[in-house]
């Protein structure tokens, strides 16, 4: 520029160097990824897996002959808009790996499991530690404290200056003691089958079950479940899909985290759970148990079904960390989950869904062994198509990773860093006596991937989840029952006891009565006997009117034709009522109005 220029003429020439800075090598990332802190990963591959990853640098012009606009030059002209929009560095590119015929010998990282398992010292746990110490590992009193403030909060801010019922003006602050007592609850009823809530608390003979009103009362209860609250509404944060229980999942994804060091095969799915309300970020998938729900996408350890970690699918607000754009989402969720896990020597299973050459080219550059089924239309993957009969493999490699294409009832695809092409006998057999084989890492994917679906499995039988119009309150009690789940896996793991998983969720239950029951303010019990309530519920039978004395036939005014101003005989009575009665339809009405 020169220095003649005016002030219109300075602007429009930044406007246009500006213009040509935002090249063909620069794009947005999706929305998937809405953070400020972006980081490439880096993907860089052997000289016989190459694919471009870095961008050229901008060819900027010479601005020594620029001349400065002052502040109130600038105030004269609109203001210049600056995209804040985070970018990814990277291009979004088709990698080109040179695959390889023959045999394959895989470059398997070392894993050292002398220091895995449940962290014992630090949340001190021992043998001899009551069932309650770990459960309070990961729901521990300082969250069920942090849950009863906010739950007393909240029944404040929906009570203020307004006319209050007669349920609400009972009310008192609750404590993460009477929280504990309200998760024992919400455990035994999933054990006591009713159809409705107020069912547990009932004095029907055939009904009552007294355990429920000796540790709460049923209007404290419900009111306790309407009032249940995780955050401060005032402070709610815009786009924010989970605040309304994201204090709950950071507590929690940290205890479990915190717990655990894990064993070496570690395992990645989806797991749903059932909402078929109104959310927008629900899901489908055919294959669930549920189908309808919140997916959870869950890192799972495969010999203790020890939870690790958990990502709350919520569209393009999902909370994961920004990654190499090549990779997706499916890889970004990978590496948020498996952060911390990297360079040890573990090794991932996947699904198809996950799977691909340059997540197992990231995993292996960073120590990580990986298997898993793959989509044979993935980008990086190469083509096989010789015609195979049944049993038959066909497979190609590079430095790292083999392909596979095994034939069974159809065509199996497998990617893997950690294991062969070889075909191991599964010690079955089939139809006509022979012997069943199968891929390697067929049979180690098998033994592995159920990790997830196991414990779908278990809590499905045990499971407080309970009917609510909250979805938030939903998760949260799904919450509760990942930490049984985790407090049942760290349990056989420290002790070497086996117990069923119910008989350890129902000695939960009787060890959080037991330490918290008198914590509590009590509520007005009053014992019935099953006996004195089967008296006031005697059965109602029809009876001929007994004769007299010398045999002859009487018969007894209708009590009910009477009251309805009617004569009416009848030969039929109440023996418990003491009454005449008509056979029909006066026995029955009479009855009902009872």
């Amino acid at each position: 520029m020169s220095r003649g220029m005016n002030d219109d003429e300075i602007l429009a020439e930044l406007d246009e160097l500006l213009a040509n800075a935002e090249s063909d090598d620069d794009f947005e990332i999706d929305d998937m990824f809405p953070h400020d802190d972006m980081q490439t990963l880096d993907t860089q591959c052997d000289d016989d897996e190459i694919f471009e990853m870095d961008i050229e640098p901008v060819q900027s012009s010479t601005t020594s002959d620029i001349q400065p606009i002052t502040c109130t030059q600038r105030s004269k002209k609109k203001k210049l808009k600056v995209k804040t929009k985070p970018k990814a560095r990277g291009r979004l590119t088709t990698p080109n790996f040179k695959w390889r015929r023959g045999p394959f010998q895989p470059k398997v990282h070392q894993f050292d499991p002398s220091v895995s398992g449940i962290k014992k010292i630090e949340f001190d746990l021992n043998e001899n530690s009551p069932i309650i110490d770990f459960f309070e590992s990961f729901f521990t009193p300082s969250l069920l404290g942090k849950v009863a403030f906010e739950t007393n909060r909240y029944y404040q801010q929906n009570t203020e200056d307004q006319v209050l019922g007669d349920r609400d003006k009972r009310w008192y602050d609750t404590t993460s003691e009477e929280m504990y007592l309200f998760i024992a609850i919400n455990m035994l009823m999933a054990r006591n089958k009713k159809l409705e809530l107020r069912e547990y608390w009932s004095t029907d003979a055939l009904l009552y079950t007294p355990i429920f009103g000796q540790i709460m009362s049923r209007n404290r209860y419900q009111i306790l479940l309407r009032y249940l609250h995780f955050t401060n509404n005032d402070h709610q944060v815009a786009g924010d899909r989970l605040y309304k229980i994201q204090m709950v999942l950071t507590e929690v994804k940290k205890n479990f985290r915190d717990a655990m060091i894990p064993f070496q095969n570690l395992v990645i799915d989806e797991s749903l759970l059932l909402w078929k309300g109104r959310l927008s970020f629900k899901q489908f998938i055919r294959t669930k148990r549920h189908r309808f729900g919140i997916k959870f996408f869950i890192l799972c350890e495969v010999e203790t079904d020890f939870i690790l970690d958990f990502i709350i699918y919520t569209g393009k607000t999902t909370d994961i960390k920004a990654c190499d754009i090549n990779l997706g989402q499916s890889g970004a969720i990978v590496c948020t989950l498996f952060e911390g896990y990297l360079k040890k020597g573990r090794t991932l299973f996947t699904d198809n869904w996950y799977t691909s050459p340059l997540l197992s080219t990231y995993l292996h550059k960073n120590k990580t062994n990986s298997c898993g089924t793959v989509r044979k239309t993935r980008r990086g993957m190469p083509e096989l198509k010789n015609k195979l009969k049944v049993g038959e493999t066909q497979s190609l490699h590079t430095t790292k990773m083999l392909v596979m294409r095994w034939l069974d009832r159809r065509d199996v695809y497998m990617l893997t860093t950690c294991f062969s092409d070889k075909m191991l006998c599964t010690g079955k057999t089939d139809y006509e006596n022979k012997n069943i084989r199968k891929l390697e890492c067929v049979i180690k994917y098998n033994e592995s991937m159920g990790s997830v679906d196991k414990t779908d499995m278990l809590l499905s039988s045990v499971e407080c989840v309970r009917k609510t119009v909250k979805w938030y309150k939903k998760v949260y009690f799904h919450l509760i029952d990942m930490s049984l789940l985790n407090a049942y896996s760290a349990y056989k793991q420290v002790t070497g006891k086996h117990p069923a998983l119910a008989d350890f969720q129902l000695e939960l239950i009787r060890q959080i009565i037991d330490r918290y029951r008198s914590k509590v303010k009590s509520p007005k019990f009053y014992p019935i006997k099953i006996d004195e309530l089967l008296q006031t519920q005697k059965m109602h039978f029809l009876s001929e009117v007994p004769t007299t004395e010398k045999g002859k036939s009487v018969r007894r005014r209708c009590a009910l034709c009477n009251k309805n101003q009617k004569r009416k005989d009848t030969k039929y009575l109440c023996k418990e009522c003491g009454v005449g009665l008509c056979a029909v339809p006066c026995f029955e009405i009479y009855h009902k109005k009872m």
